[in-house]
């Protein structure tokens, strides 16, 4: 289920490379305008798309490699983490992702891969009536998903976690230093963990609400109670409706 696409992990590549900006204001969520209306329409049918978390492995040098193994447990984690926020909230229900056929799955793949530059691009924005009149959208694409499934929704997640190796730890605690990475010359730190999610309107594509957390401590997402804490956190602030209007458009 977890499965990568190349078009995929190269527009991953270019996304995750840092945190995604978080907005000015009191809130770190963004809602589509079409949610601030006074009768806003919530999707109630979730399916949960591929998932897809980078765990690398950082050397005491600073070298990053992904070890395939600890990615997938951790798209798990979130996975499930995921799952079990839904089941417990009456207002949604999950639907679960059939079996896709190839011409369907590279569709899906090439939509999460236009999802994560839309995403880089709106969070990265400081327009004032972009943040007041939140539209960005990938376009209907996905409508033969929502037919096939009957889901009103898709949720859609990436991420990335860095795991320090022994070495790189033992080295941080002899030296009592901050560890440098040797192609760069700046401080890096033990770790960190980033998860980011989003949902998407199956019908017309529109990003009707996402959050992200970024975490520059021993989170570890290979762990499930720290994706699990990940999760539930960026969902505090779902859907978020009247403290985003509040905040920006009011």
């Amino acid at each position: 289920m977890f499965k990568r696409n190349r078009i995929y992990l190269a527009t991953l590549i270019l996304t995750c490379a840092v945190p995604l900006a978080v907005q000015a204001g009191t809130t770190p969520h963004w809602v589509h305008y079409k949610l601030l209306q006074p009768t806003p329409k919530l999707p109630k049918n979730l399916v949960i798309l591929p998932i897809n978390i980078d765990v690398m492995e950082v050397t005491a040098g600073g070298v990053k490699e992904e070890v395939p193994e600890w990615s997938t447990k951790a798209a798990n984690n979130i996975y499930n983490s995921l799952s079990s926020l839904i089941k417990n909230d009456a207002s949604l229900k999950q639907v679960k992702l059939p079996k896709l056929s190839s011409k369907m799955s590279a569709g899906v793949d090439e939509h999460m891969a236009l999802y994560n530059l839309v995403v880089n691009t709106a969070s990265n924005t400081d327009l004032e009536h972009k943040v007041r009149r939140f539209d960005y959208s990938i376009g209907p694409g996905l409508t033969a998903l929502r037919k096939k499934t009957g889901a009103d929704a898709a949720v859609m997640v990436y991420g990335r976690d860095h795991i320090s190796t022994g070495g790189r730890i033992t080295q941080s605690v002899l030296s009592k230093i901050p560890i440098v990475n040797i192609f760069t010359g700046q401080d890096v730190s033990m770790g960190d963990s980033f998860v980011h999610v989003g949902i998407i309107d199956l019908k017309t594509g529109d990003l009707l609400w996402m959050n992200s957390e970024y975490r520059d401590d021993t989170t570890d997402l290979r762990d499930f109670d720290d994706a699990d804490d990940m999760v539930k956190t960026t969902f505090e602030w779902y859907p978020g409706i009247e403290k985003y209007r509040n905040a920006y458009v009011n």
